[in-house]
């Protein structure tokens, strides 16, 4: 393992551009894939010595073939399926709209820091770090609840602290609608699209205040805890992961108990609750801001690309049954993503045009 390191550290040199740090972990989590895919086979003991080095040359050859994947020409040779660099896409970032109990609506991102508007007892702020807040008295218990909505576009992501505390994260193309103030024994919100749970623990005398979120058909249950849900309308599938605590999942008639580290599966069609073991990192990736790819194929990873960039994908001839894996960070631009996809053996070029609905078409290619 350590003359492999050495050799694929020797390729980089002054007149070859510099890489990224996730363009060479895609790149060699790739080669050592396919190292894996080619020595994991069991043969027949008669073939033994002879299939295991025909293995270990091909994996040599795949080794130095790619090489040039992520050794780019300082002179890159031009063609017509080569990916566009301009006009480029930028990434995501802290955009939201809030929608207070009487219809009003502020764009959030477009207003300085301090206060941007009063819901009852509480003062609502934007604080320096573009996170709102909603500061003030939760003793009042007679107050009325009002309602309001935060909403993040496609390229956009917010978070806010409710009343209690409790820290909310909210991913792109999603919603929360929650009280401005809570009142009585039970907090509940509304919440579509995906976001990420930080729930404050809270007293009445000596009873904790339960915590419920409702999101696509689905109930969640808690009473202090970290967790991320993922409930696009576009997925046949939701995806409730568990951080820290213990929280309870009911669909319908059927209800599961969700221990740390795990995550329920729901299938729409099926109306099932399936739980297993979670990769707790891959789930709140976008939070750390991250896309995270294990195994991923690439209809899926285009779909999180459709959520954080103005885009439309369209796919032309086969499409590519390679899976990818590996970090990329959320702040580049598109061509620089794709520059990374692109080391999977799967090809992209952006449309100059931008459509009605403010997008520019991504053509995915073999």
């Amino acid at each position: 393992m350590e003359e492999l390191d050495a050799w694929y550290d020797s390729f980089e040199d002054e007149t070859a551009p510099e890489l990224t740090d996730a363009q060479k972990q895609m790149s060699k989590q790739r080669l050592f894939n396919q190292l894996d895919q080619l020595t994991s086979e069991q043969p027949k003991k008669r073939h033994l010595h002879l299939v295991r080095y025909a293995s270990v040359a091909a994996a040599i050859v795949l080794l130095i073939a790619g090489i040039t994947l992520f050794k780019p020409s300082s002179k890159p040779e031009i063609k017509e399926n080569q990916l566009a660099l301009t006009p480029d896409v930028a990434p995501g970032g802290d955009k939201a709209i809030l929608t207070l109990a009487d219809g009003r609506q502020i764009v959030l991102e477009d207003k300085p820091n301090g206060q941007v508007a009063a819901e009852g007892n509480m003062t609502i702020i934007k604080m320096n770090s573009g996170m709102l807040t909603y500061q003030g008295s939760n003793k009042n218990r007679s107050i009325v609840n009002q309602l309001n909505t935060i909403s993040t576009p496609i390229g956009g992501q917010f978070q806010v602290v409710l009343s209690d505390g409790t820290k909310v994260w909210l991913n792109a193309a999603s919603s929360i609608t929650f009280p401005s103030q809570f009142t009585g024994n039970i907090r509940e919100v509304s919440t579509t699209g995906e976001t990420y749970f930080e729930v404050a623990t809270l007293k009445n005398g000596k009873e904790k205040v339960s915590f419920r979120v409702n999101t696509g058909g689905q109930k969640i249950e808690v009473l202090g805890t970290q967790f991320n849900v993922n409930a696009y309308g576009d997925q046949k599938l939701y995806q409730t992961t568990l951080v820290e605590g213990s929280i309870r999942i009911s669909q319908n008639k059927e209800a599961k108990l969700l221990k740390p580290g795990q995550q329920a599966n729901i299938s729409l069609e099926k109306d099932i609750i399936n739980v297993s073991e979670a990769d707790v990192e891959k789930a709140i990736a976008w939070k750390n801001g991250l896309f995270k790819f294990d195994n991923t194929d690439i209809i899926s990873l285009m779909k999180q690309l459709e959520r954080w960039y103005p885009i439309e994908v369209v796919y032309e001839g086969r499409i590519t049954n390679e899976r990818f894996f590996g970090k990329i960070d959320r702040n580049y631009t598109l061509s620089e993503v794709l520059k990374v996809l692109q080391l999977g053996q799967v090809h992209f070029k952006i449309d100059d045009k931008i459509n009605a609905n403010g997008k520019r078409k991504l053509i995915v290619m073999p």
